[in-house]
C-alpha cells in the first residue's frame, strides 16, 4: 500500500505569516518587558543592597541577561520559520507544477513514439 503526502500550500504559506506574525508581536512584548525592568533598574534595585539583596541581585542580573539574550533570539527564530513555511510553500508549488510540465512533456513523447513504432511495423500490403 503506497501512502500519500498531501501539502496544503495556501495553509502552509498562511500559518508561516501567523507565525512570522507571532514572532513580530512577541518582539514587541520583550522590548516593552525589557524597558519596563530598565525603568525599574534606573534606580536602586528594589531588592536592596543587603547581603541577601546582594545575593538576589547577582542572581537575577544572571538570570535577566540570559532571558533578554534568548528571548530576542526565540522572536527571531519563531519569525523565519515562518518565513521559511512561506519559502517551503512556493518551493512546494513550483516543483508539483515543474512535475505536472514534466509527465506533460513526456506523455507527449511517448504518443509521438508510438506513432512512429504503429506505422513502421505495420506490413505493406
Amino acid at each position: 500500500m503506497s501512502q500519500q503526502i498531501v501539502v496544503d500550500e495556501g495553509n502552509l504559506r498562511g500559518q508561516g505569516k501567523n507565525l512570522e506574525s507571532i514572532g513580530e508581536s512577541f518582539q514587541r512584548t520583550v522590548d516593552q518587558m525589557k524597558s519596563r525592568l530598565s525603568a525599574l533598574e534606573d534606580s536602586d534595585p528594589p531588592w536592596g543592597d543587603d547581603d541577601l539583596g546582594e545575593k538576589f541581585g547577582i542572581v537575577y542580573e544572571g538570570l535577566r541577561d540570559g532571558m533578554k539574550e534568548s528571548m530576542d533570539s526565540l522572536a527571531q527564530r519563531l519569525g523565519e520559520v515562518g518565513q521559511k513555511l512561506q519559502v517551503m510553500a512556493d518551493n512546494h508549488a513550483a516543483n508539483e507544477a515543474d512535475t505536472v510540465d514534466r509527465i506533460n512533456a513526456l506523455g507527449d513523447r511517448t504518443q509521438s513514439a508510438g506513432s512512429e513504432i504503429q506505422t513502421m511495423s505495420r506490413p505493406q500490403i
